[in-house]
């Protein structure tokens, strides 16, 4: 059964059974203030794979305000996407004086990428 997931059938079953762990030791209220190092050592799922259901947005960081994953290129603790802000901003920095190195692009229509602050 590989049609709707991206693993074996067994895989899929341990990962469905980590999720599991890690949902139901969240779901105490004692443990809301949970960082992701202590969910790991209570339930035994790796740092990888929580982060990996964090990521998915399985589970929402938003619920548990100690819980996030490292960035993705600095490691330092975030809550959503793959980038903190500051290496966000860098790599679009980066890109944008690739691009106006690129005189067809430059010169061309296409906007470069937008920085927001």
């Amino acid at each position: 059964m590989r049609d709707q997931i991206a693993c074996c059938l067994k895989c899929h079953q341990d990962n469905e059974t980590a999720f599991k762990k890690v949902y139901m030791f969240l779901q105490e209220h004692a443990h809301r203030n949970a960082s992701l190092e202590d969910v790991h050592l209570f339930t035994g799922v790796s740092v990888h794979k929580i982060s990996e259901f964090l990521r998915e947005g399985r589970i929402l960081t938003g619920d548990y305000p100690n819980l996030g994953y490292p960035c993705s290129h600095c490691k330092q603790l975030i809550h959503r996407h793959m980038l903190c802000e500051d290496c966000r901003l860098e790599f679009l920095r980066s890109a944008n004086e690739i691009l106006a190195e690129d005189g067809d692009w430059a010169n061309s229509n296409q906007a470069h990428w937008k920085l927001k602050k």
